[in-house]
């Protein structure tokens, strides 16, 4: 087992084959600009409205990016039925047909993540595919763990090098969340991400 930081107290990780995403609720921040995937910035003094659910957002939290609105509820809900049905070579009730169920909400191309094999082996089997692998979490990018468990990254924080996951069966859970910095339990950050095609909204501010 390994403990993994989080803000404010700790957790343990289960191992386990699989991964996926749990939600985000309605996060309230400042922005001074807005980046939607496949279009252009918007700049705004204090708020702005979110294109994807009409919702606006205020507050004040600078170097932050992440997966909002409707986006982020679709790839929780596909997660969670990747957990409970199993996907693209991965098994029912693990980490890996959640994450996998994402990705392919996220329009990935199915050949670069399926039978990636267990969660601490998808750095590895990905960077054998051609995918960049390093130890920059990026927003929708996905987190190989040596302790055999795979996660998706829905929020980046630069000013506090700190991220926030989605996950399943994380303690038997179809749907987790946790905050994390970097640790020596990560094999690899596989970023997915720049494969995408689908049009998510993805918050700068």
């Amino acid at each position: 087992m390994k403990l993994f930081k989080q803000i404010g107290t700790s957790l343990t990780l289960v191992g386990c084959a699989c991964g996926i995403t749990v939600g985000l609720s309605n996060t309230q921040v400042s922005a001074d600009q807005v980046s939607w995937l496949g279009t252009t910035t918007v700049q705004t003094p204090s708020a702005v409205q979110n294109q994807d659910s009409g919702s606006l957002i205020t507050g004040n939290i600078s170097g932050t990016h992440l997966l909002s609105g409707q986006a982020l509820m679709a790839a929780q809900q596909a997660g969670q039925q990747g957990f409970y049905d199993g996907i693209d070579g991965y098994p029912v009730g693990q980490c890996t047909g959640f994450v996998a169920a994402v990705l392919r909400q996220q329009q990935i191309p199915v050949n670069t993540y399926s039978y990636l094999g267990n969660g601490d082996q998808w750095a590895e089997s990905a960077t054998q595919r051609g995918l960049l692998v390093d130890f920059r979490p990026a927003v929708g990018s996905v987190v190989s763990f040596k302790s055999m468990h795979v996660a998706y990254v829905t929020e980046v924080n630069d000013i506090t090098g700190t991220f926030k996951i989605m996950e399943g069966n994380f303690e038997g859970q179809a749907l987790h969340e946790r905050t994390l910095t970097m640790n020596d339990d990560i094999a690899g950050i596989i970023h997915f991400e720049k494969l995408s095609t689908a049009s998510q909204s993805t918050l700068t501010v």
